[in-house]
């Protein structure tokens, strides 16, 4: 009887499984692409440099704002963390795996469809939906062109946790990470309050 009710219950949930899964491969396959043209177009820029390095101007580097993130990004992330595990009953999927998983292209594009019909309300929800999924698409692009783009002296000199490489490099992918996952779970609200998530 136990056997049965376990084989019962792994048939039930394993479709959901695979479309998550599935999703997750699309979802990943096109992040990753943005990565790696993000990475094309730093290289590009690269080898465009000019050979004439520029001045370190003081007060560029913006490195106090970007610990001050940091240290609210991290505690975000670890109260988020000991919320989920303080919770009663099943966890669910983790926030960090949403703007993968199978309910977000399919709410998204159900939303650019207008499957609600093409109500004044619904062309502001596309509106306000765009802004977003550009944002959720920058992100692994400037993530991808820091990479070798960075190595150019004039491209970290002034920048945002410059004048140093590595700093920078930590900087812009601080702000991508987390302008990523603001924008999905702004998204997801959204998408939520339309019904097109479950």
């Amino acid at each position: 009887m136990i056997e049965e009710v376990g084989a019962a219950e792994r048939i039930r949930l394993r479709p959901e499984n695979r479309r998550y899964q599935v999703s997750s491969r699309l979802s990943g396959t096109v992040f990753l692409a943005l990565f790696l043209i993000g990475i094309a177009e730093g290289a590009v820029g690269y080898l465009r440099r000019s050979p004439v390095i520029e001045r370190h101007v003081q007060g560029t580097n913006a490195i106090t704002i970007h610990v001050v993130l940091g240290i609210v990004a991290a505690v975000t992330v670890i109260g988020v963390q000991a919320w989920r595990w303080r919770r009663p009953g099943p966890r669910g999927r983790s926030p960090w795996a949403a703007p993968f998983s199978a309910d977000a292209p399919a709410g998204l594009g159900r939303t650019i469809r207008f499957e609600r019909g093409p109500s004044p309300r619904n062309l502001a929800r596309v509106m306000a939906t765009l802004p977003l999924v550009l944002v959720l698409a920058y992100a692994p692009f400037r993530l991808g062109a820091q990479v070798i783009g960075g190595l150019d002296p004039n491209a970290t000199v002034n920048a945002w946790g410059g004048p140093s490489y590595i700093g920078a490099l930590l900087a812009h992918w601080l702000d991508g990470i987390v302008g990523f996952y603001a924008a999905a779970f702004l998204l997801s609200r959204l998408l939520r309050e339309q019904g097109e998530l479950r």
